[in-house]
């Protein structure tokens, strides 16, 4: 199954954390389209996309806040913005309705999954 990984995390948090996190959600028959986040984490996204030979979208906090999302966070929308960064991106950037796995935290990441209907928007280089 193709899929999406949206991705948050705090300040200082470097690519292998995301990497690692990442790699405790996934399901061995998933093939990892994309990961997506919000605008300002796009450094990170590359980092990691390029590091999982795999493209990186990202999204404003606008963009974001338009997606519902099972999970929000008063903590996180006052820091960036939306209520939902990681739901909300693997949502928008796989074109889906339903998240395979929600917001997952481990340590100052976030990852959420969803099965890919299309990879859209807003690449990373």
């Amino acid at each position: 199954m193709r899929v999406v990984v949206g991705i948050g995390a705090r300040a200082g948090v470097d690519a292998a954390d995301v990497v690692a996190a990442i790699s405790t959600v996934l399901q061995p028959d998933w093939s990892i389209e994309a990961i997506a986040s919000i605008d300002r984490k796009a450094e990170l996204v590359a980092a990691v996309a390029s590091s999982m030979g795999v493209r990186g979208v990202t999204y404003s906090a606008e963009e974001l806040s338009s997606v519902s999302t099972p999970h929000t966070s008063r903590r996180v929308h006052d820091a960036v913005g939306t209520a939902s960064v990681a739901e909300a991106a693997t949502l928008l950037a796989g074109s889906a309705r339903q998240l395979l796995i929600p917001r997952t935290v481990g340590g100052h990441v976030t990852v959420a999954v969803a099965a890919v209907s299309e990879v859209a928007a807003n690449p990373v280089d």
